[in-house]
């Protein structure tokens, strides 16, 4: 995130933009410092020798350079406002932040620095303060949000810059070549939605969800978003992975043309993972590419499916078998949202985190056997569980985005799952209890091959159980039809049915092949 503070002089751009840039660890820069450093002479001497308008053509081209950095608090000159194109470049992936403060306590702070500004180098300062205030308010009224800064510190500034924001959050950063993004864990987030979609400046706005969850947070979304003057279209699917198909992309994909939705629009998907997959897959393929980001609502998808760039709709032969790689711009988690999620969701979702212990911290693993409690009643713990998760993904994505080696282990327990929820038609199982049934059965397997002892598939299916979740194959299902939906599932080369099978808590394996039959004993065991 880039946040940029502008406003008058004296207002404290310099002095809250250094206490911000500390807090946050952000990088900070003075676009005056910049130019006075680049001219060689004060900005007093350069509006003397070289007059206002060179000055400021030069501003232009320093603020061009500085638009392009992330993760950095600028400080701008106060006159910077006044050029549209600065505007425009300042905003770009960042907040506007307007400091304002009296016209009395300005000069004062002046006249305290030694009063060397050019502007108010006349015999009535205050008056021509007061003035040219009048003649940039609407200038300033651009920013995104202002604060007063007449009767704080700039550390107090700084703090309410922090919580306006949002910004005392959890962050867990996705790098990658191309399409690095961040994702923001933390309560009340929802609020500040309408200032993150800011950050993209786009030029039209669609929320999908679904029509069951939106209703609950309706008010909340719309206000935040209104409150920055964006006029979002809604679009709402049925709530089911049944929906999540090429029909409701089609339909997406009407609603977006009829609203002339073009390469500067945003996406929101606001949901489980059947809205975060489906809206990926509508973002990626809509005019080639539009940005998106997720708002999980699931814990399931807030840990699993809305980072990492997999999008997709499913086929009534497989699941997620049409699909692309297309990272979203930005992840945004409220955890608070898991306040109105069904016991049975929060549980599958739980089914996901088990997992990043088993395939990568043995300490989160354990973490989730000593803390049942405080996770079951969203206690800070589940913040914890949800950005090591996220830690752990954006790792293995990072270092293999598109899925040719190392990231296939994140698909631990879902071959089985996967065949599972195709072979009931997506509609008898929750994905993440699909999945946990799918650890279990991994487990058994490598315990039968010999590379994983007894005891820890023991504690897998103990964990799995503690937290509500099914270790078994369900009565009714037939184990040639769950054979059968593996083999057409993308995990599968060359006919052989590749699995990821533990060595450890903390440790697994890819294994390229396991014999169909061994497979059909431990599900019918």
């Amino acid at each position: 995130m880039k946040i940029v503070l502008t406003g008058f002089m004296g207002t404290g751009k310099t002095s809250v933009g250094r206490e911000l840039s500390r807090r946050l660890g952000y990088e900070f820069i003075d676009t005056d410092n910049l130019i006075e450093e680049q001219e060689g002479m004060p900005i007093s001497l350069i509006f003397k020798e070289k007059g206002e308008d060179y000055f400021r053509s030069v501003e232009c081209a320093v603020v061009k350079e500085v638009s392009e950095k992330n993760n950095v608090v600028t400080a701008t000159g106060g006159g910077i406002i006044k050029n549209k194109k600065n505007v425009e470049n300042l905003g770009r992936r960042g907040v506007i932040v307007w400091l304002k403060a009296d016209p009395e306590i300005i000069l004062k702070r002046v006249m305290l620095e030694g009063g060397k500004r050019p502007l108010l180098d006349i015999e009535e300062p205050l008056n021509e303060i007061k003035r040219l205030l009048a003649e940039r308010e609407k200038l300033y009224m651009q920013s995104d949000i202002s604060i007063s800064t007449s009767f704080i510190t700039p550390g107090e500034a700084a703090e309410e810059i922090i919580e306006r924001l949002s910004l005392d959050v959890e962050k867990v950063r996705v790098e990658l070549k191309e399409r690095s993004y961040e994702i923001i864990i933390g309560r009340k987030t929802l609020q500040k939605l309408g200032l993150r979609l800011i950050e993209f400046r786009p030029s039209s706005i669609a929320i999908v969800s679904n029509k069951t969850v939106f209703p609950l947070y309706k008010d909340v979304i719309l206000k935040s978003i209104s409150e920055c003057g964006l006029k979002p279209e809604v679009f709402l699917v049925p709530d089911g992975e049944e929906y999540k198909d090429i029909l409701w992309a089609s339909y997406l994909y009407g609603q977006l043309l009829k609203a002339r939705f073009d390469r500067d629009s945003l996406l929101v998907a606001f949901g489980g993972g059947v809205v975060g997959d489906l809206t990926g897959f509508v973002a990626s393929t809509y005019m080639r590419g539009i940005k998106y980001i997720q708002v999980p609502t699931t814990l399931l998808a807030q840990v699993d499916s809305s980072a990492g760039g997999k999008t997709g709709v499913n086929h009534e032969l497989g699941k997620n078998m049409i699909g692309t790689f297309y990272q979203p711009s930005l992840v945004l988690v409220d955890v608070d949202t898991l306040k109105t999620l069904p016991q049975k969701e929060f549980s599958a979702g739980i089914a996901e985190i088990i997992k990043y212990g088993v395939i990568a911290d043995k300490g989160l693993f354990d973490f989730l056997e000593a803390n049942i409690k405080d996770i079951f009643s969203l206690g800070d713990s589940l913040i914890d569980i949800i950005k090591r998760s996220c830690e752990i993904k954006a790792d293995v994505v990072s270092r293999d985005e598109r899925e040719s080696g190392l990231r296939a282990i994140l698909n631990f327990g879902h071959t089985i799952g996967h065949a599972i929820e195709t072979a009931t038609g997506y509609t008898r199982f929750l994905h993440g209890e699909a999945i946990a049934v799918g650890m279990c059965a991994a487990a058994r397997i490598a315990v039968r091959m010999g590379i994983f002892q007894g005891k820890d598939a023991e504690r897998i299916k103990n964990l799995v159980e503690l937290y509500k979740l099914p270790s078994t194959m369900p009565d009714g299902i037939n184990t040639s039809g769950i054979i059968n939906a593996m083999e057409v599932d993308k995990k599968v080369k060359a006919g052989r049915i590749r699995f990821i099978l533990p060595e450890s808590i903390g440790k697994v394996r890819i294994e390229e092949s396991v014999d169909r039959e061994l497979i059909r004993e431990v599900l019918s065991s």
